[in-house]
C-alpha cells in the first residue's frame, strides 16, 4: 500500500469517528492502514490517532447522556479495541475499566449488568501483566467488594470455601499491585524494562542476520499483527456487554 493510500485510509477512519460510525468496518480500516505503515509512519500516526481518539471519546461520552446503557457500552468497547490496535494499552484498559464501572453502577436496577468477581479479577490480572499496577489495584478492590457481596448473599452455600479462596488470591494480587506502585518498585520496573528492551534488540539483530531477506518494515508489520491479535484476544476474554435479558430497558 502506497503512502498516499495509507493516508487516505487513516483519513477515512478519522472521518468515520467524526460521523460517529463505531462499527467493525471502521476498525478494519484502522487496522489495514496501521499494518501497511513503516516504523516511522506508525510512530507518528499512532501519536496523532491516540490524541484524536482520547479527545473524541471524551466529547462523545458527553453526548451520550441520554443513550441506553447498551449503546454506551458498545462505544466503550469500540474505543477499547481501537486503542488496542494502535498499541495504546493504557487507554484501552481505561475504556475497559469504565465499561465495567458503568455496568456496576447500573446493576442495582438491572441485575444482568452486574460484574462478577471473576471479571474484575481477570481484568486486574491483565492490567498487571501489561504493566499497569495502579489500574490492577482498583480492579482488585472491586473484585473483593464483589466477593464480599457474594458471601453476604449466600453465607452457607457450598461455594463458600471457594469464595474465601478466591478472596485470598485477590488480596495477594491487590497487595502486589500496591507494592509495584511504590517508588522503589517503579524504579525496579524501569530497570527491568531496559533489560528486556536490550534483549529484544539483540534478538531482532540475531533474527535479522539469519534472515537477510526480511526488511525492518516487514518485521515491524508482522509484529503489529501479532500484537493486535494478542490484545484483541485479551479483549474478548472480558465481556464488556453481557448477554441481554429479554425486555431489558436499562438507560
Amino acid at each position: 500500500m502506497s503512502d498516499s493510500m495509507i493516508a487516505d485510509q487513516t483519513h477515512l477512519f478519522l472521518n468515520r469517528i467524526k460521523e460517529r460510525r463505531f462499527d467493525e468496518e471502521s476498525l478494519r480500516i484502522l487496522e489495514l492502514s496501521l499494518v501497511a505503515m513503516n516504523v516511522k509512519s506508525f510512530s507518528e500516526t499512532r501519536s496523532r490517532l491516540g490524541d484524536f481518539m482520547r479527545s473524541e471519546s471524551a466529547a462523545i461520552f458527553g453526548e451520550f447522556t441520554g443513550e441506553s446503557i447498551v449503546a454506551k457500552l458498545s462505544v466503550l468497547e469500540f474505543f477499547a479495541r481501537a486503542f488496542a490496535l494502535i498499541g495504546d494499552i493504557e487507554s484501552c484498559l481505561a475504556m475497559r475499566y469504565e465499561a465495567l464501572n458503568l455496568r456496576e453502577l447500573k446493576s442495582p436496577s438491572c441485575l444482568w449488568l452486574r460484574v462478577s468477581h471473576s471479571e474484575w479479577t481477570n481484568f486486574a490480572v491483565q492490567s498487571m501483566e501489561n504493566g499497569f499496577p495502579s489500574i490492577a489495584g482498583k480492579a482488585s478492590e472491586n473484585a473483593l467488594l464483589s466477593l464480599k457481596r457474594d458471601i453476604l448473599i449466600e453465607p452457607k452455600s457450598e461455594e463458600f470455601s471457594e469464595i474465601l479462596d478466591a478472596a485470598e488470591k485477590v488480596r495477594r494480587l491487590r497487595d502486589s499491585a500496591a507494592s509495584l506502585t511504590s517508588s522503589h518498585s517503579v524504579q525496579a520496573q524501569g530497570a527491568e524494562y531496559l533489560r528486556s528492551k536490550e534483549l529484544r534488540i539483540r534478538s531482532r539483530q540475531t533474527h535479522h542476520t539469519k534472515n537477510p531477506s526480511c526488511t525492518g518494515s516487514n518485521l515491524f508489520r508482522k509484529g503489529i499483527k501479532k500484537r493486535n491479535q494478542r490484545m484483541l484476544e485479551d479483549l474478548r476474554s472480558i465481556q464488556m456487554i453481557p448477554d441481554l435479558e429479554p425486555n431489558s430497558r436499562c438507560v
